[in-house]
């Protein structure tokens, strides 16, 4: 679902894909490294080997390395892993330049006739949508890297200019060492608490800024993970327990169903995953 590209001589890329979300090495223990299948893996296709310090990638495999996640807040949680895998055990490796590379795909894509606006974030997205009235658009969320057609995927490949953005030769790492050290949990709240609702990661960019990543992409992920995983002062529950409760009230549900009847039911009504429907008059 979250492929990891390497690629190497000649253009030629090599499809790793991700099972759920990489290991948070910094604070693992050397039992838990060995023991992970993924970091096994990317270690042995790429040629990699701890504790060595790269001047260049002529002794790997692969020269580069590709992340291509879905545009939501996981993926960017899954970036941000495979950053800090990369800086843990060879920042040297994000000093070379166009090491590593992140390829981007719409979330959001309106078309209303012959005009189209494609957005990769929600909150630019939301601004585009408040700017003035929009009536008769049609709204395609993708969910995930699934949801784009064949066609649209020829289209991404096709312009490679602007869906793959190289990260900028690294120069500090100590935002990178703040979103996953466990020692650092109190200027993880900081980072947080300064969070400015409206904040996105501009990927109108030739170069991607790591400051840019974590200030802009992953703080959103990381302020969307509370908001998910606390229950609300309001009531005790969760968002996604309130969606669940609304959807049964809704329906007057008074005996059993099946989960799946459920689940699309509540999709449909709870406004999962972002509510759209005024835009479709």
């Amino acid at each position: 679902r979250d492929p990891l590209w390497s690629r190497g001589l000649g253009d030629v890329y090599k499809r790793q894909p991700l099972k759920g979300k990489l290991l948070n090495v910094r604070d693992a223990s050397n039992s838990s490294v060995i023991g992970n299948a993924e970091v096994q893996n990317i270690m042995k296709i790429m040629g990699l080997k701890i504790g060595t310090v790269y001047t260049d990638t002529a002794a790997l495999r692969y020269g580069r390395v590709m992340i291509m996640t879905d545009q939501d807040h996981d993926g960017s949680h899954i970036k941000g892993l495979v950053i800090n895998f990369f800086h843990h055990f060879w920042p040297s490796l994000l000093r070379q330049p166009n090491f590593l590379q992140v390829f981007i795909t719409p979330i959001v894509k309106c078309t209303y006739r012959q005009q189209a606006e494609v957005f990769y974030t929600t909150p630019e997205f939301y601004q585009w949508q408040q700017a003035e009235a929009r009536t008769g658009w049609k709204i395609k969320y993708y969910k995930g890297l699934g949801t784009s057609s064949a066609k649209e995927a020829k289209e991404y490949f096709s312009n490679l200019a602007r869906h793959l953005i190289p990260f900028e030769v690294l120069r500090d790492g100590s935002l990178i060492d703040m979103c996953f050290n466990r020692q650092r949990v109190a200027d993880r709240k900081q980072w947080i608490a300064a969070y400015q609702a409206g904040t996105f990661m501009n990927f109108n960019v030739s170069e991607m800024k790591y400051s840019d990543f974590v200030n802009r992409e992953y703080i959103i992920m990381a302020v969307q993970s509370n908001l998910r995983a606390i229950p609300h002062v309001m009531d005790g529950l969760k968002p996604s327990q309130r969606k669940i409760l609304f959807a049964c009230m809704k329906r007057k549900l008074h005996s059993e169903i099946k989960v799946a009847q459920l689940a699309g039911y509540t999709s449909e009504h709870a406004a999962y995953p972002v509510s759209y429907t005024h835009l479709r008059a």
